[in-house]
């Protein structure tokens, strides 16, 4: 009997990274979390103390000789690890092996990976794939004959990309495959486009619950960048291959030891042992001293990785590690640009507490700004009391309200009684064109750029783009006015030759805030405010205050335009609580709660008696229906779904129906996706916040 569950995905972050825990048998002690790297265990390594007690207390080990599947290895030495079998020989031998140790493989944290012995030497197409075909047959035998346990199986496709097609059919014919071990995918960069196309072909067609393992060519600096393409373990081999090479690792790259005179680590290596050894010649002692220091580098570079991963801003650490090699950018760049269709299914797209770093070209297409700008763009619909458009310029300080330059524009534009008709758009990179009402919301809440005054010609495209499908929803007779300078107003320019609104623009005296600034701003205000006629309109005294206008469009970005409409109307208003992390959102005429809009997501939790407002219309598109009625503690798991709408993401507040889909039985956030539900069986869906 397979165990219920290998791996449980704990958390999605950005990209296809991901933080999970591994149980490697039912009777394990404890799981090991994910990702992590592999350090492998060979004699000369065992044979020294300063291993054992720099390494000894690692998560995770591969073995490739079975001398140490012993208990007393297992148990002891190694208590407390989990440990990959990687047979090297024959199907035959492994195969006994398995028989004799079958107890360890049974009970103990230890996993095999099936042999991989096709030659590394391929001469065409059809030799590799009659030599797979035959590895599919020699593995199918040995997981039948052991169909109570978990294996890993190898995957090489040498030149041969499309292949991963064979791989995929076989994987899904057996459930005891738990790891997917890509032995050469990430030996060459150079191959980009492939790398990127083989892992959405698994992340699409097989159980996302699988674990994902890279073995091969692999420095320390690749860490950040294979854990955000979705890789769970990182084998540490090639770094002993490396140091018999005399190579040493600086974590940046690979350097001949020759050429060290001065160790840039303070580990215990080449704080005390290895620096006396750098003139020394084909010394054994070096090469060993080498192989320490290159696995705890990486060890420690992993660990760094870790961290960036669970606390701060994820993307940002991989951008900055990429710039260590060209492909590196290059594959991000083409996963950016061509697969964010394919990311925006995984990737968590809100950071709380964090600041986000702009760090120039790579940064303009990360999916979260991405999605931020298509989400805009498809949500945001003009309020229909518009009669003036007021463009002004971005601030260093987030929210911009409450700068001191939008201070002082704010000191303008609230002189004026009819101030909530002003449809304010901030104007920025690389986020492009904000509505006022939504910048409180990830990222514009919590983004920071270097700021030069120059702009790139991909930063104006963005902003102008986004800015010009914005203003072709007003009507085009609603004047336009622009207080902006420098490459903002370029931006404006441009918009200005694609829709037929009215572009007026200030006149400015060396910068926007000044007296004379402000006061040709409200001059050019005066002049134009009535120039558009507006219709009778009841809404208009509903939506007079500022943070009911922000409520409403950050409903309709959440939810989709028009929804907010059943949830915002006359009679809400909010409390702020005393810490200032949180607006409650009231109905004073039905004196129920609605939600809460928190500052550290920029995002509206709907309550239950909230959501009922919008869930049952017939184009709601946020919910799943639980297999029951009542749902008991705060976790919606994968076994409990019996439907759930295609488009879900990551992040996203969501509705669970009961069984019948007539009542509403809790809330929550969406802890994966929908591309996730439909490929597992297995994993944790949605966090709850309420339940009824």
């Amino acid at each position: 009997m397979i165990m219920s569950f290998f791996f449980e995905l704990l958390k999605n972050r950005i990209g296809f990274s991901r933080i999970g825990r591994i149980t490697l048998t039912e009777n394990a002690k404890d799981p090991f979390y994910t990702p992590n790297n592999i350090i492998p265990i060979n004699k000369p390594m065992m044979e020294n103390l300063d291993f054992i007690e720099n390494c000894g207390q690692h998560e995770v080990f591969v073995i490739k000789d079975e001398i140490y599947l012993k208990d007393e290895f297992i148990h002891e030495m190694f208590k407390d690890s989990g440990f990959l079998y990687l047979h090297t020989g024959a199907f035959k031998k492994y195969s006994i092996i398995l028989e004799n140790k079958k107890k360890i493989f049974e009970n103990d944290n230890v996993i095999s990976i099936l042999p991989f012995n096709i030659p590394t030497t391929i001469i065409n197409k059809e030799f590799f794939y009659d030599e797979l075909h035959n590895y599919f047959e020699l593995s199918s035998n040995i997981l039948n004959k052991f169909p109570h346990l978990n294996f890993g199986i190898t995957i090489k496709l040498f030149e041969y990309p499309e292949l991963i097609e064979e791989y995929v059919k076989f994987i899904k014919d057996h459930e005891n495959i738990c790891l997917l071990n890509l032995a050469d995918l990430f030996d060459n960069f150079v191959y980009f486009r492939t790398i990127i196309k083989t892992l959405i072909t698994i992340k699409n067609e097989l159980d996302n619950n699988l674990v994902l393992m890279a073995s091969g060519r692999l420095l320390t600096n690749f860490y950040p960048l294979l854990v955000y393409l979705g890789i769970d373990l990182i084998d540490s081999s090639y770094l002993i291959y490396m140091a018999s090479e005399n190579f040493y690792d600086s974590i940046e790259d690979i350097i001949p030891i020759y050429k060290m005179r001065f160790l840039p680590c303070n580990c215990v290596v080449c704080r005390k042992k290895l620096n006396k050894e750098l003139e020394e010649k084909n010394s054994i002692e070096k090469m060993n001293y080498l192989c320490y220091h290159n696995l705890i580098s990486a060890t420690n570079y992993m660990r760094k990785t870790i961290q960036y991963l669970h606390t701060e801003d994820f993307r940002n650490f991989v951008e900055k590690s990429a710039f260590n090699d060209t492909y590196f950018i290059s594959l991000l760049k083409i996963l950016d640009n061509y697969h964010y269709n394919e990311i925006e299914c995984y990737s968590k797209m809100i950071q709380k507490n964090k600041e986000i770093n702009s760090l120039g070209p790579s940064s303009h297409n990360r999916p979260d700004f991405k999605r931020f700008r298509k989400k805009v763009v498809e949500t945001f619909q003009p309020e229909s009391w518009t009669k003036l458009i007021v463009l002004f310029p971005c601030s260093a300080k987030k929210p911009y309200s409450e700068s001191r330059s939008h201070q002082r524009f704010y000191s303008i534009l609230r002189k004026y009684s009819d101030f909530p008709m002003f449809q304010e758009i901030i104007l920025t990179s690389p986020l492009g064109a904000i509505p006022r009402q939504l910048e409180n919301i990830y990222p514009v809440n919590c983004y920071d750029i270097s700021v030069t005054g120059e702009w790139s010609f991909e930063e104006l495209r963005i902003a102008s783009d986004m800015l010009i499908s914005l203003l072709k929803k007003f009507n085009p007779h609603i004047p336009i006015i622009c207080h902006l300078d420098g490459g903002y107003r370029e931006i404006s320019k441009i918009a200005e030759k694609e829709v037929e609104n009215p572009f007026y623009y200030s006149e400015l005296t060396e910068n926007l805030t000044n007296y004379s600034s402000l006061n040709n701003l409200q001059q050019l205000i005066d002049q134009r405010k009535d120039e558009y006629s507006l219709k009778e309109d009841s809404e208009n005294e509903i939506y007079t205050k500022t943070w009911t206008r922000k409520f409403s469009k950050i409903l309709d970005y959440q939810f989709g335009s028009g929804f907010s409409k059943d949830i915002i109307g006359e009679g809400i208003y909010y409390a702020k609580d005393k810490f200032n992390t949180k607006l409650t959102i009231f109905d004073s005429k039905q004196k129920v709660k609605l939600g809460s809009f928190k500052f550290d997501t920029g995002k509206i939790r709907l309550t239950i008696q909230g959501a009922e407002r919008i869930a049952f219309k017939s184009d709601f598109s946020k919910y799943l229906v639980f297999d029951g009625d009542k749902i008991r503690g705060n976790t919606l798991f994968r076994p409990g779904i019996i439907n759930f709408n295609s488009d879900l993401l990551p992040d996203e507040n969501v509705c669970i129906f009961n069984r019948s889909k007539d009542k509403i039985v809790a809330m929550g956030d969406m802890i994966v996706g929908s591309q996730f539900i439909k490929n597992s069986s297995s994993g944790k869906v949605v966090k709850l916040y309420e339940t009824r």
